[in-house]
């Protein structure tokens, strides 16, 4: 079985540069907002999503309670422009299984990645380092 990956972001380059990064190995897939994403996870039910937490309409909270709701169960690890611990947390209650603050390393997502498709992957893990390689500009 491949595995499949869900990438949900905003931001065009961020979806672009995850894409990137495992297109060759895996099936990647990617929506720019919630409810495309709800429709990818119901239909293609991949075993990864990288969710963004703030989005146009639905914020990545209310997608990953609907996919938990849904009885649906994909490994959902958040992503986050701000260092929001409450809201980090709140997440990991819901049921992500993480959360990575952007920029990140693309280094990173392939430990996740690789975490999730062997089966080692730990709960309630995050990753607030400030040694990022590559970053991230947001649209103004």
């Amino acid at each position: 079985m491949q595995h499949k990956i869900l990438i949900v972001d905003d931001e065009e380059n961020i979806r672009f540069v995850i894409k990137e990064a495992f297109s060759n190995v895996y099936q990647v897939f990617t929506a720019s907002e919630g409810l495309a994403a709800l429709e990818i996870i119901k239909k293609e039910r991949p075993t990864l999503v990288l969710l963004d937490l703030k989005m146009p309409g639905i914020s990545g909270l209310k997608v990953l309670s609907m996919v938990k709701e849904a009885g649906l169960s994909p490994v959902i690890w958040m992503l986050t422009g701000e260092e929001d611990l409450e809201v980090a947390l709140k997440a990991l209650k819901m049921g992500a299984s993480g959360y990575l603050t952007k920029p990140f390393e693309i280094k990173k997502i392939r430990d996740i990645v690789l975490s999730v498709v062997t089966g080692s992957e730990q709960k309630e893990q995050h990753d607030t380092r400030g040694d990022r390689p590559w970053t991230v500009k947001k649209k103004k």
